[in-house]
């Protein structure tokens, strides 16, 4: 196999379309950082379109199985210097792998739910690492899928995916309004869970079978979600603390809801 070209120049027109990509998902692919989102990736069938490999930076024996997996399977592989690497860069310590990957479909009507499901439906949420670290809950809980309703940030943002540690790219993922999503749920007969501080019961004493909602980081959930609960639920504070990431009580709620489902 002839070597590839090194690009060493952070000017080369590719890593400018990178950089775009890491500010701004596209309608069709967005970028995954690291060897473990870009395995990840691999190892869930994802399309991955373009490789970008720096390999004096490489952290680990098997990176460079990694590049020719990735080589096999169709992808673009460009070879970069560490420091053209840097410069399409969003990690603390760059290991020297970053992929364009094809979004998946994402429409409600994708999701496929069994007889007892659990969903999260996050709605409205600001940050792309709190979205990332909700995602990586979601999965670990078991969940069947998370419901991303009324999206400020985008669900393959760069740091969403790395927040994730890539298991965006094992659990199923949906992105809808809130009227749509509350339908949709109807429709299918599960119930609606909504977290609120103002609700009565505690989580503990409620039944959590079907979706859980959780709100914006600032607002919480919105009125259209209250109304369309069968149940509102809070997670009681002794402590002084008046509220808790929505991350956080996104994943006290999913392993209480985990911890009652029938093996």
């Amino acid at each position: 196999m002839r070597p590839r070209p090194l690009i060493t120049s952070s000017a080369n027109p590719r890593l400018k379309q990178v950089r775009r990509l890491r500010r701004r998902p596209r309608r069709r692919v967005f970028l995954v950082e690291g060897h473990r989102q870009v395995a990840a990736a691999l190892e869930a069938g994802a399309q991955v379109r373009e490789l970008y490999v720096a390999r004096e930076l490489f952290l680990g024996a098997t990176d460079a199985a990694l590049v020719t997996l990735a080589a096999r399977r169709g992808a673009l592989v460009h070879e970069l210097s560490g420091a053209a690497f840097e410069s399409i860069n969003g990690q603390v310590r760059p290991d020297g792998l970053a992929a364009v990957v094809e979004r998946p479909a994402t429409a409600l009507e994708e999701l496929r739910l069994g007889s007892c499901p659990l969903l999260l439906v996050a709605e409205a949420i600001e940050r792309p690492g709190n979205l990332g670290t909700i995602v990586r809950t979601a999965c670990a809980a078991g969940a069947d899928a998370l419901v991303v309703a009324d999206g400020v940030t985008d669900p393959f943002h760069p740091e969403t995916v790395r927040g994730s540690a890539g298991t965006i790219f094992r659990l199923p993922l949906a992105e809808s309004t809130t009227p749509a999503a509350t339908a949709w749920l109807r429709a299918q007969r599960v119930r609606i869970v909504v977290a609120t501080p103002e609700a009565s019961r505690s989580y503990k004493d409620a039944d959590l079978r079907g979706a859980i909602v959780v709100g914006n980081e600032r607002h919480g959930v919105s009125d259209a979600w209250l109304e369309a609960a069968d149940e509102l639920v809070k997670i009681p504070m002794p402590g002084l603390a008046d509220s808790l990431n929505v991350a956080v009580a996104a994943g006290v709620l999913l392993c209480e809801a985990a911890s009652r489902r029938p093996l």
